[in-house]
């Protein structure tokens, strides 16, 4: 079809058409259109110019499609019911309730409570899909930035102020250590305990809100901790395993790995040692989906160790 085919048959006429065809009545079909009849016919007759054939057979007694009309008001049906769909489909991204909403995850981001967020979520506005991407927190800036993710869950990161950023999540950093460690029995390890375990870090590239946080609670409690190697989430939990070390984790971990791991609280004398999680988004993109699915989210909740 040309583009002046296109033009030619517009929407009042294919209305006017449906009509007739279910129907098959132009009386009624002129009732049903809010139209006095000649004008409907009208309609009907200009149709017809622009396809280039009949599409009813009238008689004194009956109205009925001809062959071309069947296919007409097939199609017809097709366009009217995809219209529907599509107004429906705008009307719900417009208020927040359809479309396709991507959003970055950070590794650790799966173990917690926001999970369950995201499940009420997804319940709530089955219309929208929801496509998650895991990625790390130092990436997701520049995924915000191009537009390729939508909205990020992430670990708190130096951003431009082109980023907006809300804690939604925080929670105790643990100690994990191998469930026949000699302290495992423990309520809790002390800071001077800390300082005679051989540690496991966080690498800078990979990990460096950890790290960060890490540096800030030894320096808070005065430790000065051995750390025999550096790497990241998961893999720090398999070093923990095979007995490289232990490693302060996020609280949220402590639910992996119960068999073989003991996950204990630090007794930090009033330093705080928690991490955080925040729902980041660019400030310069409008996107009613994503900001229902902000407001969704819980508001820093806070998990107690368990």
């Amino acid at each position: 079809m040309t583009r002046s085919d296109t033009m030619a048959v517009d929407d009042r006429q294919l209305a006017c058409f449906l009509a007739a065809a279910d129907e098959l009545h132009f009386g009624r079909a002129a009732a049903r259109m809010h139209m006095s009849q000649p004008p409907f016919s009208q309609q009907i007759r200009r149709l017809e110019a622009s396809v280039g054939t009949a599409l009813f057979i009238r008689t004194t007694r009956s109205v009925r499609l001809t062959p071309a009309g069947e296919v007409m008001y097939q199609h017809a049906r097709e366009i009217a019911a995809q219209t529907q769909r599509m107004l429906r489909a705008v009307r719900q991204a417009a208020v927040g309730d359809g479309g396709t909403l991507v959003v970055g995850l950070a590794p650790t981001v799966m173990y917690s409570p926001l999970a369950d967020a995201l499940y009420r979520y997804r319940a709530q506005h089955p219309q929208v899909t929801l496509e998650l991407r895991e990625m790390d927190s130092n990436t997701m800036q520049a995924m915000l930035q191009s537009r390729s993710i939508d909205v990020a869950l992430m670990r708190p990161m130096a951003v431009c102020a082109e980023i907006a950023c809300m804690e939604v999540f925080h929670e105790p950093m643990v100690v994990a250590l191998r469930h026949d460690h000699p302290w495992a029995t423990q309520q809790r390890i002390t800071p001077a305990q800390l300082q005679q375990l051989p540690l496991l870090g966080y690498a800078q590239a990979r990990s460096p809100y950890f790290r960060q946080v890490l540096q800030t609670l030894f320096q808070a409690l005065g430790v000065q901790p051995h750390i025999v190697q550096e790497s990241q989430i998961p893999t720090l939990l398999t070093l923990v395993e095979i007995g490289v070390g232990a490693a302060i984790v996020p609280w949220t971990l402590s639910r992996q790995r119960t068999e073989s791991l003991k996950f204990l609280p630090l007794q930090t004398e009033g330093v705080e040692a928690r991490a955080c999680i925040v729902a980041a988004w660019h400030r310069g993109v409008s996107h009613s989906t994503r900001d229902v699915f902000v407001a969704a989210m819980p508001c820093e909740s806070d998990m107690a160790a368990q």
